[in-house]
């Protein structure tokens, strides 16, 4: 039980660092309310294991000291710590220290040591405090999964929004980024509901090499695919090529329906790759090899 959960927590902390590896600059305005230039080294000349997860130059000179946890033991000290290896990295530009906690418990009091002789305080954020929309409203598909993690009125219509936008990726980059997004759905426990609708969307790859998703997604099929039977395939990426063609040309005339909907799956997934490049329909739908 004690491995299984620090092998979560060790996928959490990937996961989040992942998402993290370009500054996420919308949520970077909620937190702080200023945009980083560049995200600095973390390694310290130090016996110490533990680094920082996140540090950010601002565009002040300022330092930006983020950490990402799920729970809140030892957070204290920890803090502390990394205030004095950062400073005596950068003594002459400010440090702000916050902590954006993703876990499902509310944090537990306490962001400060005091002491006869020491003073030390961070602040500590709740992600859920930040409404989902900030994050999905985002350019950003890092900062778009991250929005599973906020404060949600309607779980199912976030999760289809997210997913829309990751089944735009190629086969592979959707794979990474569902990877992803179920990790983090384990956080608030909609790893079922995330499967559901990605079920019902036909975001199909290959999960047998994935060891996220392969538990989740696994039928009976000895190949292990996530295609289901033809037609429910077929569906599933006619709802997905309508939808990109909609965002791109707006209402789609009946001509344009027919069509999706009396096609293979392959041929489906040939449109979606001209929609980038196509000035019109025609162009999407023309017979060109």
């Amino acid at each position: 039980m004690e491995d299984q959960k620090e092998k979560n927590r060790s996928q959490y902390d990937t996961t989040l660092k992942d998402l993290f590896e370009q500054p996420p600059q919308r949520l970077l305005q909620i937190l702080i309310g200023r945009e980083a230039v560049e995200l600095l080294p973390v390694e310290f000349a130090s016996t110490q294991k533990r680094l920082p997860d996140l540090l950010f130059l601002l565009r002040d000179d300022s330092i930006f000291h983020l950490e990402l946890q799920s729970s809140s033991e030892g957070m204290d000290w920890r803090m502390l710590m990394y205030y004095s290896l950062i400073r005596q990295r950068y003594p002459n530009r400010v440090l702000v220290q916050k902590v954006l906690y993703v876990g499902l418990k509310e944090w537990q009091p306490g962001s400060a040591i005091e002491e006869p002789n020491l003073s030390f305080r961070y602040e500590v954020v709740d992600i859920r405090s930040i409404d989902c929309r900030e994050l999905l409203d985002s350019p950003s598909l890092e900062e778009n999964i991250l929005a599973i993690l906020c404060r949600i009125d309607n779980q199912k219509d976030v999760i289809q929004e997210i997913l829309y936008r990751i089944s735009e990726l190629s086969i592979k980059a959707r794979a990474d980024a569902l990877t992803k997004l179920v990790i983090l759905s384990r956080l608030r426990r909609l790893e079922t509901v995330v499967k559901t609708e990605a079920e019902e969307m036909s975001l199909t790859f290959n999960v047998m090499e994935n060891d996220v998703l392969r538990p989740l997604f696994v039928r009976a099929q000895m190949d292990g695919e996530l295609v289901g039977e033809q037609r429910g395939r077929q569906e599933g990426e006619a709802k997905i090529l309508t939808r990109q063609l909609q965002r791109r040309f707006g209402n789609l005339p009946e001509w344009a329906n027919e069509k999706i909907a009396k096609a293979e799956p392959s041929l489906l997934e040939e449109w979606s790759l001209r929609i980038l490049d196509a000035q019109s329909l025609d162009d999407v739908f023309s017979d060109k090899p």
